[in-house]
């Protein structure tokens, strides 16, 4: 047998199938997601971590006699330092593969992805590793919840209250 003949095979196969066959080929072979569990385990593990959150509001405004707006702060930065050293020891991680957008979407979530990324590159160097990696996520999100804040403030200028005074 010369040898640029190929046998036949399932490369061979899928090498010469079009781009749609391809995806019919590729969504019949992919698993189902259970999209109800996945939804509440998300659902659930969301609203635990932000009664937690709570919890630790309420304990500042308890234990030093803050108000609801005085404890906010010192309540988001316990709940960072928490996450943060629960990235540290990988239990974060885990918490995450299970609860899934659960732990993304509240401020826990951003924590652990800079500190994931700081973690990950520490071998580059504390500036050109750490920081470099860190800040790539937290640039994109502070440009856009500021892009997005002036937009709404514009929308809010036009349409709210202070569209009577323009």
């Amino acid at each position: 047998m010369p040898a640029n003949t190929k046998s036949p095979g399932v490369k061979q196969r899928l090498d010469s199938l079009s781009p749609e066959a391809y995806k019919q080929v590729a969504k019949k072979h992919e698993p189902s997601r259970p999209v109800a569990k996945n939804c509440l385990r998300a659902f659930l593990s969301g609203g635990l971590i932000c009664m937690f959150g709570q919890a630790v509001q309420e304990i500042f405004m308890y234990a030093f006699n803050m108000s609801s707006r005085e404890a906010s702060n010192p309540t988001v930065a316990v709940l960072i330092l928490i996450s943060v050293i629960l990235t540290c020891f990988g239990v974060y991680d885990k918490l995450a593969q299970w609860c899934g957008a659960g732990t993304a979407v509240p401020v826990t979530g951003f924590a652990n992805s800079m500190c994931s990324a700081a973690l990950e590159h520490r071998s580059e160097g504390i500036v050109l590793g750490v920081s470099a990696n860190m800040f790539k996520l937290a640039g994109s999100v502070i440009v856009f919840g500021t892009v997005a804040a002036f937009i709404i403030g514009i929308i809010y200028a036009f349409l709210g209250h202070g569209g009577n005074h323009l």
